[in-house]
């Protein structure tokens, strides 16, 4: 919690006279932000914020000098990093360039204090706007790469500016990228018609582009606790019964079959959002939403072990009474706990009824149920709040225990030390939280 003095003077009988007040701004830590998609030509995109206590605070203002800013139409990612929230938005019209429909904030993480609002980004020829989709920070190279549906920009992370077009990326109509993954200097970045886009994070250049026919196109991309990388795929704009491993030292792909019965993760790419493909910082798996149809968002909740190689069904909502629907990228990992946070909403994807929902990731069972008050938010991912510094403690190896993984605040494996709070995994099996000046 961050103080201010505020110094107030009056004029009273003719004595001037001054006292103090003491205030308070808030810091939002420990609890967790919802990026709600917003209620399409009623209410711009919106983020909620479920503090510690279980308490909601909707509509979070976003600041900056008494200035109120608002996001642009739809909200569609967000991530922390180094202190900061970067929050993409898609935009009403790419052809409306002058608009006022931001498509990146960045915000102070724990304030919640604009930073910077990015409004428009040209695709190549300057002739329509580029629609953003996903953000991913690279703080060692002091820059981040914005995917968007006319390719891949760079962006500043010490002046918040946009930087170039990573030539490769654009040049097709009807395209979009989509979510990235950072591994050993490489960003690697899926493209709904090219496939898998490899490219040199220092040099900006696009190394490669994979593309498995047999596989289908690539719709989702993450990156294990032990470093492997996944993708989930689709054929002919319907959701296949594979995943696939993608090796970094040799471009090649692995096709590892679900089995019989088991919905595959949904296909995102209609109605762009991040999906629910994603990887837990505690243990060897991944977990995703089963798609029960071509676009359809499902009810069921896979868990893929990576080591056994087993697919087990963690969550079967069809059953269920008001049966809740899984909207966006609503399922995400607590870095910290690994227990699994997901936003539902109740009789109908679309519908108004929301709540944040926590379960463990081993057996299934739900601990806490958090409702929003009844609105059309369409909550489209948890976003996991920096930890406070009465929280943090420092860490140091000792000769028996070694560490063997580390992770950025958002869950996202890192390469080494990074600034700010990271979340490490050691030999024995502790995961400490440990700040880097």
């Amino acid at each position: 919690m961050k103080h201010f003095t505020l110094f107030v003077s009056a004029l009273i009988g003719g004595m001037f006279l001054t006292t103090s007040v003491s205030a308070q701004q808030k810091e939002y830590t420990d609890g967790v932000f919802m990026l709600n998609e917003g209620w399409f030509g009623n209410e711009k995109a919106t983020i909620n914020y479920l503090d510690k206590a279980g308490k909601w605070e909707y509509r979070v203002a976003l600041t900056k000098n008494s200035e109120t800013y608002e996001l642009g139409t739809t909200g569609c990612y967000a991530t922390i990093d180094d202190g900061k929230m970067y929050i993409v938005s898609k935009k009403k019209s790419v052809a409306d360039k002058e608009a006022a429909d931001p498509t990146l904030t960045v915000c102070d993480a724990k304030t919640m204090e604009v930073i910077a609002q990015i409004n428009t980004i040209l695709n190549a020829d300057g002739t329509a706007a580029a629609d953003g989709r996903a953000f991913l920070p690279v703080k060692e190279l002091g820059k981040g790469f914005l995917s968007t549906t006319e390719g891949v920009f760079t962006f500043n992370l010490d002046d918040n500016t946009v930087g170039s077009l990573i030539a490769g990326t654009d040049g097709l109509t009807n395209n979009q990228t989509g979510n990235m993954i950072y591994a050993d200097g490489k960003v690697y970045a899926v493209d709904q018609r090219r496939g898998l886009l490899v490219i040199d994070a220092a040099k900006d250049e696009l190394l490669k582009t994979v593309n498995n026919e047999g596989e289908g196109s690539y719709n989702s991309i993450v990156q294990a606790k032990d470093g492997s990388i996944w993708l989930t795929c689709s054929k002919l704009k319907k959701a296949v019964s594979h995943i696939v491993k993608f090796n970094p030292s040799d471009y090649s792909t692995e096709t590892v079959e679900l089995p019989e019965g088991v919905y595959p993760p949904t296909n995102s790419w209609g109605a762009w959002n991040p999906d629910c493909f994603t990887a837990s910082t505690t243990e060897n798996a991944l977990f995703w939403n089963g798609a029960t149809g071509d676009w359809s968002n499902g009810q069921h909740i896979y868990k893929f072990d990576i080591d056994s190689r087993q697919t087990s069904l963690l969550l079967d909502f069809t059953a269920a009474e008001e049966m809740p629907y899984v909207y966006g990228a609503a399922c995400r990992m607590n870095p910290y706990s690994g227990d699994l946070y997901l936003s539902v909403t109740k009789g109908s994807a679309w519908g108004d009824e929301s709540e944040l929902r926590v379960y463990d990731a081993t057996t299934g069972t739900m601990k806490q149920a958090y409702p929003m008050e009844k609105h059309y938010w369409y909550p489209e991912m948890p976003v996991f709040a920096l930890k406070s510094t009465t929280a943090i403690s420092s860490v140091e190896d000792n000769a028996d225990v070694r560490e063997v993984a580390r992770y950025s605040i958002d869950g996202k494996l890192l390469q080494g030390a990074q600034k700010g709070l990271n979340i490490v995994r050691y030999s024995d099996g502790t995961v400490k939280k440990v700040v880097v000046k």
